[in-house]
């Protein structure tokens, strides 16, 4: 009877992940606790089971792909990682975590204009993405683009508060924003 109860249990966690995505309901308690978070320990196991709910695109076909991309990025074959990371944007257009992977890849390899696309893309599919946010931040930082930095980093604080570098950065580029001569 034990084990009957044990794969039925084990089949209803399946079941309820095989649908997880950035629409997944659980992702809106996870939040709620991540928000009140302030050190990065505390958000460690948060950040966790949200990435984990990101990872997952409902297709096995592209949580397949997108397992192949993260190994080929890991061996450095970046043409590889990019072909196996377009095939699942094709397949799964409103899958934010493929957007922001292939984000990460771009500003690897320099492309930050294409990167910074796929960033708003990752936004735009969901808006909590605490990540895309802090490199979108970093992109216009890069670029000297202070205001446009803190905006974005400031998102991603929102969200996220225990990210501790990007802390640091919001209150360098305050300090530097009041310094500024007023007109």
């Amino acid at each position: 009877m034990r084990i009957w109860i044990f794969l039925f249990s084990f089949c209803l966690l399946l079941a309820g992940s095989a649908n997880a995505d950035q629409r997944d309901p659980r992702l809106a308690s996870l939040f709620n606790q991540l928000a009140k978070t302030r050190t990065a320990v505390d958000a460690a196991a948060l950040t966790t089971q949200i990435f984990d709910l990101w990872r997952n695109s409902g297709s096995d076909t592209a949580d397949l792909l997108m397992v192949r991309a993260q190994a080929s990025a890991a061996q450095q074959d970046e043409d590889t990682t990019l072909k196996l990371l377009n095939a699942v944007a094709q397949m799964k257009p409103g899958f934010a975590e493929v957007y922001f992977q292939r984000a990460s890849l771009y500003l690897r390899t320099d492309s930050t204009e294409e990167a910074a696309g796929d960033l708003a893309k990752a936004v735009a599919l969901e808006p909590r993405d605490f990540r895309a946010h802090a490199l979108l931040g970093k992109i216009a930082d890069d670029a000297g683009q202070a205001a446009a930095a803190l905006a974005a980093y400031r998102r991603a604080l929102a969200l996220n508060p225990a990210m501790e570098g990007i802390a640091r950065r919001v209150g360098e580029l305050s300090e530097i924003e009041m310094a500024k001569p007023t007109l």
